[in-house]
């Protein structure tokens, strides 16, 4: 009977400890200074599609005012500006004022691979005003698939 009165007080603190221990991993808040990054930091773009989008996050606090973010296409890149693709949003981006993302258009030109060829497109963000790019967030690749 002692048994079972101890199993019945010690249930409860187990229950209210596991939901305390949780409460950090539902509130998902970020602390840190604010970073930028890219999202997807991978993707295949088939030809056929068309476009491929690349969207800039601002990780951290909104801000009052637009935020001007830099870019560049990687020197690493096999693909070929003007002959895989063209970038439709040109470099500096800007994240607007309450808002924390936006898009990256990359056109990409019909016929310019064969079936079953590829060529990877690299993009880099170089930062905002105060705002750096997260290392492990800054390069976004795009397998350009025929």
């Amino acid at each position: 009977m002692k048994i079972k009165i101890l199993i019945l007080a010690i249930l409860p603190l187990l229950l209210v400890g596991c939901d305390i221990f949780d409460e950090g991993d539902t509130r998902k808040t970020y602390d840190g200074p604010p970073v930028l990054g890219f999202f997807p930091l991978q993707q295949e773009a088939p030809l056929a599609a068309g476009v491929a989008t690349v969207e800039v996050q601002l990780i951290g606090e909104q801000r009052g005012q637009a935020l001007p973010v830099n870019f560049e296409v990687d020197g690493g890149s096999t693909a070929q500006a003007g002959v895989h693709y063209n970038v439709a949003t040109a470099s500096p981006v800007s994240i607007e004022a309450g808002t924390s993302t936006v898009n990256v258009v990359i056109q990409l030109i019909g016929g310019s691979l064969e079936a079953g060829q590829e060529v990877r497109l690299t993009l880099t963000l170089l930062g905002g005003d105060g705002v750096e790019a997260s290392p492990n967030l800054a390069s976004s690749n795009i397998f350009i698939r025929g």
